[in-house]
């Protein structure tokens, strides 16, 4: 991604996603999806934009409306991570709109990596840029790199915890599912959720 500090204008060179899939089925309708749900964060990114006037969006029609078309769009590579889902129809997993949900925080990141400046709402456009930059005033505007964060271990959001010996150990419980601990533990052996 590059940021020209002058003008504000953002160009986003390439685009990167890997998606957990499950079993794709179908391969090339699997990457479609992933790589339409990147067009579409893309272009709340950088272009679309939702303003309301008495209750009633300012821009009602797709004729002005604007969306990134194929010239707009950054090159998008994508990774399809499979690991087939117990729980899924054929061991598949979601590939609708999941994809969109990483591109918008990771376009502000790099434009805050690029060059300083942390932008917090979307479109990121060149005024929201250069006003930023204007608002630092004074201050040097250089890249910054984020560190990155240990995680804590185990994670809050896991239920259950794959053991090397196929034990399952139960780490909340599982009610809220209809099975008690132990049964859920026994029908996830080795699954994290």
């Amino acid at each position: 991604m590059a940021v020209d500090i002058e003008t504000g204008e953002l160009t986003v060179e390439k685009l990167w996603l890997a998606h957990d899939v499950g079993q794709a089925i179908n391969p090339l309708l699997v990457a479609g999806q992933v790589e339409g749900g990147a067009y579409m964060g893309y272009g709340e990114a950088v272009m679309e934009q939702q303003i309301f006037r008495k209750g009633r969006h300012k821009i009602p029609s797709l004729l002005d409306y604007k969306l990134p078309t194929t010239l707009d769009t950054p090159e998008i590579e994508t990774i399809l991570i499979e690991e087939a889902d117990p729980e899924g129809p054929f061991g598949a997993k979601e590939a609708g709109q999941g994809p969109l949900n990483p591109v918008i925080p990771a376009i502000a990141n790099a434009v805050y990596d690029a060059i300083g400046v942390r932008i917090d709402e979307t479109p990121i456009t060149p005024d929201k840029i250069l006003q930023a930059l204007k608002a630092l005033s004074g201050q040097r505007v250089q890249a910054r790199r984020i560190q990155p964060v240990t995680a804590p271990s185990p994670w809050p959001t896991r239920l259950i915890q794959w053991q090397p010996d196929e034990q399952a150990k139960v780490i909340e419980p599982a009610s809220r599912y209809g099975y008690k601990s132990n049964q859920r533990a026994t029908l996830m052996k080795g699954r994290d959720i």
